[in-house]
């Protein structure tokens, strides 16, 4: 897809959405092909939305769109992206996964966008390639299909299979196809009408740094920050966070109040709190299995503690 900067015929992609895809996700990878046939006064692109049945399909919020054909009026496609959102597992099917396998027996480029890399990883055939996908899906995807190179990545290009994790990341890489194919000034012309100015590289990483979601750049907070972040199923003291950044615990506790208006403590039993969180709206595991894998030493302190921070058991979160 990415490797014919001659290509001269019209380029058809197709879309397949599955239910709860990303809306924004989608409309961020169809704008700038519709611009780049405006500006170019031709048709370059063209892309049809497909579903496993066709019809209506709800997106993420609860908005429907038609799709124009479903799975077994497709024959061959040029071009496949798989359009997943928050639930991938809920929503594949063996229909589903028999037409990706077909799609990739024909030789088609399939690209995925979102948690689309898990019902590709699911068909098979992302066994031996690199992908990335939305970070809050990486870690129980990567578990769950070990042979798939997983990176927190923009964009990855693996011979014909093709990744980006969703929302802004699916304009950069419209852009950069549309760059790789007719040229930097037509992506400039493209960038400028979507008044969009910074394309990012294809490395960028998913999340923004801890400097700026701290809105500090305290070089022992962020470590301190740094260092709960990587240690959440066997939680550090506080005392051990202070002598491995070098700095008393007084002089911790004092850099947490005047930053973040909390305690170290605090702070990090709602770090865990939050992963528990993910981890019960994205996994099947058990409350005791997140319970442990969080660092909490007991049910019901984990109970407890998470009804305190979101007002509902644990086991209501589902």
């Amino acid at each position: 897809m990415f490797g014919d900067p001659s290509r001269s015929k019209v380029q058809k992609i197709h879309f397949l959405l599955l239910p709860g895809f990303s809306l924004f996700g989608l409309t961020a990878m169809l704008d700038p092909l519709r611009h780049a046939n405006r500006t170019q006064g031709e048709d370059l692109y063209e892309w049809q939305l497909i579903s496993e049945n066709g019809g209506l399909i709800s997106s993420s919020d609860s908005i429907e769109i038609m799709t124009h054909t479903p799975l077994n009026d497709v024959e061959k496609c040029e071009t496949l992206i798989i359009c997943s959102g928050s639930d991938p597992d809920l929503a594949t099917t063996p229909a589903l996964l028999g037409f990706i396998r077909q799609q990739s027996h024909y030789g088609a480029d399939i690209g995925c966008q979102d948690t689309g890399t898990y019902i590709a990883a699911a068909a098979g055939i992302l066994d031996g390639y690199r992908a990335t996908m939305h970070w809050e899906n990486h870690e129980t995807t990567q578990e769950a299909f070990p042979n798939v190179t997983l990176v927190q990545e923009l964009l990855v290009i693996d011979r014909k299979r093709f990744s980006c994790p969703g929302a802004l990341s699916g304009l950069d890489m419209m852009l950069y196809l549309i760059r790789t194919q007719h040229g930097q000034e037509l992506a400039t012309l493209v960038a400028d009408e979507l008044v969009y100015t910074h394309q990012r590289e294809h490395s960028e990483p998913q999340r923004r740094s801890l400097q700026i979601r701290l809105d500090s750049r305290n070089p022992h907070l962020i470590e301190a920050v740094q260092l709960m972040e990587q240690n959440i199923e066997e939680p550090l003291l506080i005392a051990e966070l202070a002598e491995v950044i070098d700095i008393s615990d007084r002089e911790l506790e004092r850099l947490f109040k005047r930053h973040l208006a909390q305690t170290p403590k605090a702070f990090y039993r709602q770090l865990r709190l939050e992963k528990a969180r993910w981890m019960l709206q994205q996994t099947n595991d058990s409350v005791t299995s997140v319970a442990t894998a969080c660092g909490f030493v007991s049910l019901s302190h984990f109970t407890r503690c998470y009804q305190e921070q979101f007002s509902k058991r644990p086991s209501r979160e589902r």
